[in-house]
């Protein structure tokens, strides 16, 4: 049976992830759009570029735009912007959604967002408050830009509370170079994605300090348990920590300085400055420690890259606080 090609998707942001996402459903046979901020943009993407990977080979042309009428008559919408623009990209699909068939939106993002009175919020929150009447997934698992964008194959997840709006999803990338495993559980793969960038930064501080790699493994093997045990209280499935957004995402995050979030968890090891590059880490962290204190959880690997990160305390003294807390039972 063949399968039906969406009418069109669109997606929103001409970043490194944004133009991988694109590659991949025009690989599909999809018909795609990338919505732009700059026209630079729009002009690298018209010749297979992208400007945030001016490594990268060519891809084939992808059509971009500036124009948000592109939202008009999709069907699959991914948001594919920093975790601090996603309000506004929510508020845009939302006005151009207006009275036309429901579209499938799609949270790229990994962190936490911002409600309007300051408060941290997941972003899967974040998107039912302001479109409550769309579709809702989250699309997220252990994937470099570079790599996808260079046609690799890599397995990610398609996360919605309704299965089907996740078979969409699954669909769409059919014949690509990305394998699409359908899940029931958005909470837990958008949470996941979040917490895994602040443990990957608490892992490059150990490397980059030269701690060792039993220090290493000490952090990767309890900020996994930080995030199982937050994402329970929060509702979301113990196997989606144990899968390729949990365990998969955070095993690629910490694998070396290819992730933003631990090059720049290195560079605070060794006292650098960190890179230009956004670590979502390091914006998620303030937001995630804030939550996590609001449900009454106690992350303290979490709360350690905070005092690091937005606090200006000394590496080696929060290092030497999370030594001296009591030793617990696994």
């Amino acid at each position: 049976m063949t399968r039906a090609i969406v009418a069109r998707a669109v997606v929103i942001g001409a970043g490194s992830w944004g133009a991988a996402i694109a590659t991949a459903l025009n690989r599909a046979g999809q018909q795609t759009m990338v919505l732009a901020r700059r026209q630079e943009s729009v002009d690298a993407l018209a010749m297979g570029h992208c400007l945030q990977l001016p490594d990268s080979p060519p891809a084939a042309p992808i059509a971009a735009t500036l124009d948000p009428a592109c939202l008009d008559g999709a069907e699959l919408i991914f948001v594919a912007v920093p975790v601090v623009a996603n309000q506004a990209s929510f508020m845009m699909i939302a006005e151009r959604q207006k009275n036309r068939p429901l579209a499938v939106v799609s949270l790229c993002a990994k962190g936490i967002g911002k409600a309007d009175d300051g408060s941290a919020m997941l972003l899967t929150d974040l998107a039912s408050r302001l479109l409550p009447d769309l579709p809702l997934a989250v699309f997220s698992g252990p994937s470099f830009a570079d790599e996808v964008f260079a046609g690799l194959p890599a397995a990610l997840v398609a996360a919605s509370d309704d299965l089907a709006t996740a078979n969409r999803i699954q669909d769409a990338f059919e014949g690509s170079n990305l394998r699409l495993y359908s899940n029931d559980d958005p909470v837990g793969v958008a949470l996941a994605g979040a917490m895994k960038n602040v443990i990957a930064i608490a892992a490059g501080c150990a490397v980059g300090a030269g701690f060792g790699d039993n220090a290493k493994a000490a952090i990767l093997t309890r900020g996994l348990a930080e995030i199982a045990r937050f994402a329970s209280l929060m509702g979301a499935k113990p196997d989606t920590i144990f899968g390729l957004a949990g365990v998969g995402d955070l095993a690629l995050t910490c694998a070396g300085p290819h992730s933003r979030n631990m090059a720049f968890g290195m560079a605070l090891g060794r006292g650098e400055a960190p890179p230009a590059k956004l670590a979502e880490g390091s914006r998620t962290v303030a937001q995630l420690a804030a939550l996590a204190k609001a449900k009454g959880v106690d992350l303290p690997i979490t709360n350690a890259v905070d005092n690091l990160v937005n606090h200006g305390q000394n590496l080696h003294a929060v290092v030497a606080s999370l030594l001296a807390r009591r030793a617990g039972a696994e």
